[in-house]
C-alpha cells in the first residue's frame, strides 16, 4: 500500500443552505415541524430563519408589519422575541401554531380498575364498619367532648310553642 498525503484541494466542499429545499408549503411546515420537536428555541429561530428567507425577507416583514431591518435583528442568533412576534411573523407565511399532547402522553392507559387504590387520609388508617348500615368511618369523640357532655342542638330551638 502507498501512503498519500492529503490536499485540500482534492476535496469540494458546498455549503448547505436549507432554503434551497424550502420550495413548497408542505416543505416549509415539515420543516418547521421538525424544528419544534428539537424543544431548542435558537435551533427554532434559526430555521423561521430559513423559512422567511425562502419565502422573502421583505414580504414577510411587510405582512407581519415589521420593517425589514427589524425583521433582521429579530432574526438574528441569540435573539430572544417575544411570542408575539413570532406568532405574527408564522401568521405572515401563513402558519398557525397548534398545541397537541407530547407522545408519551399519547400511550394508552391502564383501566382505572387494575391500580391498587390509595388511602383517602394520612396518617391513621379509617377503620371500616363491620355493619351493612353505613361504609362510611364515623369519628370518634375526644376526651374533652365526653367530659361536657351531649351538644346542644338547634333542634330544641325549632320546636313550635304550645
Amino acid at each position: 500500500m502507498t501512503s498519500r498525503k492529503f490536499n485540500s484541494g482534492d476535496l469540494q466542499v458546498s455549503v448547505f443552505d436549507p432554503v434551497d429545499y424550502l420550495d413548497s408549503d408542505q416543505a416549509m411546515v415539515a420543516y418547521l415541524e421538525a424544528a419544534f420537536e428539537e424543544n431548542d428555541p435558537a435551533f427554532l429561530m434559526a430555521a423561521l430563519s430559513d423559512v422567511i428567507r425562502a419565502r422573502g425577507i421583505a414580504e414577510v416583514a411587510s405582512k407581519a408589519g415589521l420593517g425589514r431591518e427589524s425583521l433582521y435583528k429579530t432574526l438574528k442568533p441569540g435573539a430572544e422575541p417575544r411570542l408575539g412576534t413570532i406568532l405574527r411573523l408564522l401568521g405572515a407565511l401563513g402558519i398557525r401554531l397548534s398545541i397537541s399532547p407530547a407522545r408519551a402522553i399519547r400511550k394508552t392507559r391502564k383501566p382505572a380498575a387494575s391500580k391498587p387504590a390509595k388511602p383517602a387520609t394520612k396518617g391513621r388508617p379509617i377503620r371500616k364498619s363491620t355493619s351493612t348500615q353505613s361504609s362510611v368511618a364515623k369519628p370518634r369523640p375526644r376526651k374533652a367532648d365526653e367530659e361536657k357532655g351531649p351538644a346542644k342542638t338547634g333542634a330544641a330551638r325549632s320546636q313550635p310553642s304550645a
